[in-house]
């Protein structure tokens, strides 16, 4: 039985300051950036000799920061949150972009 004056209280994960866009593109962005500096850590690492899986692995992070550019495009239109969480959005996902290709034309132009 509840008393008078007292009400529940909801929990939220985050509030009008920041867009619940740009939040999942601040995820995916940071999976994709830790998956792509982890497969080139153990690639130094083994000399270049890495599992099959590091390929997966690399595509999957390239995909996710593809994703992530669409969420950060849709939290660029929302009308809560400030104007610097959406540019690093932009900014995390384009970084996680970009690593991939220029590994690859790094590597097609030896």
């Amino acid at each position: 039985m509840a008393r008078a004056g007292f009400r529940k209280r909801r929990y939220y994960f985050t509030d009008k300051s920041i867009a619940v866009d740009t939040v999942i593109a601040f995820v995916l962005g940071g999976i994709a950036l830790a998956t792509e500096i982890i497969g080139i850590c153990v690639s130094i690492a083994t000399k270049g000799h890495t599992p099959e899986i590091f390929a997966v692995l690399y595509i999957c992070s390239f995909i996710l920061s593809i994703v992530g550019f669409v969420f950060a495009g849709y939290g660029k239109m929302a009308q809560e949150g400030g104007v610097r969480s959406k540019r690093w959005s932009h900014v995390v996902c384009g970084l996680a972009f970009i690593i991939p290709i220029a590994i690859i034309v790094n590597g097609l132009l030896k």
